[in-house]
């Protein structure tokens, strides 16, 4: 039983997890080269690893590991992003929000990034088919 359940928190941690580094524009763009490569639980563990509050948050990742192969299961081969929005609320934090262009229909994916000293770290990540996720706040 013990060995159970070992194995089944080393199939929930990251094995090569390595945070994306850079600014927000550019950990997205890694994020979205990793997805296309197939390799969207990579991905996520990459974006959200650098944010120590998400350590504690294992269910949600796994649960967002989980849907993101649904995606292309849905909405068909992804075909590339467009931007849509790039966003500096303060200095500290950036918002963007991608399209991610699907053979059946687009999904928008909106992130936050905050800076609490001199590294951005990804604060939320989420995406939707819903068109009403593009208007401004």
């Amino acid at each position: 039983m013990k060995k159970t359940v070992f194995l089944m928190l080393l199939l929930l941690l990251p094995i090569n997890s390595f945070a994306y580094d850079g600014s927000p524009e550019e950990q997205v763009a890694s994020f979205f080269k990793d997805l296309a490569a197939g390799k969207s639980g990579e991905a996520i563990d990459n974006l959200y690893s650098s944010n120590p509050a998400f350590k504690e948050k294992i269910q949600q990742l796994t649960m967002l590991k989980q849907q993101l192969p649904m995606i292309d299961t849905l909405f068909g081969k992804s075909l590339g992003q467009e931007s849509y929005t790039v966003e500096h609320p303060t200095p500290s934090i950036t918002r963007i929000v991608k399209v991610d262009k699907h053979e059946k229909h687009p999904v928008i994916w909106e992130f936050y990034f905050y800076k609490p000293y001199d590294k951005w770290i990804v604060s939320q990540g989420v995406f939707n088919d819903q068109f009403g996720f593009l208007k401004k706040e």
